[in-house]
């Protein structure tokens, strides 16, 4: 999980934030109001939150904007390992 943030936070202020709230993932400042970041604009971010799973080819398998809930989100993980582990070679 990679977090980027977009509400103007700098470094300091966002390190402070993942600190406080025990955030394990790693996480980017991206300068730059909403879409105006270099993160965001290479990524088309309109909104936020919004949610990637990226598979380990580096494609795009699912993507929400806005929450999707939980649910979701542990759905379309458990569909991509189910996937990898079926293509793992036999032990």
């Amino acid at each position: 999980m990679i977090g980027v943030n977009v509400s103007g936070y700098g470094v300091k202020s966002l390190k402070e934030t993942m600190t406080k709230e025990k955030l394990p993932w790693r996480s980017f400042a991206d300068s730059g109001s909403i879409g105006q970041g270099l993160i965001a604009s290479k990524w088309n971010l309109s909104a936020t939150p919004t949610f990637y799973i990226i598979d380990p080819k580096g494609v795009i398998r699912s993507k929400w904007v806005g929450s999707p809930g939980a649910k979701a989100i542990d759905t379309a993980l458990d569909k991509l390992i189910k996937e990898a582990e079926g293509n793992a070679p036999e032990k």
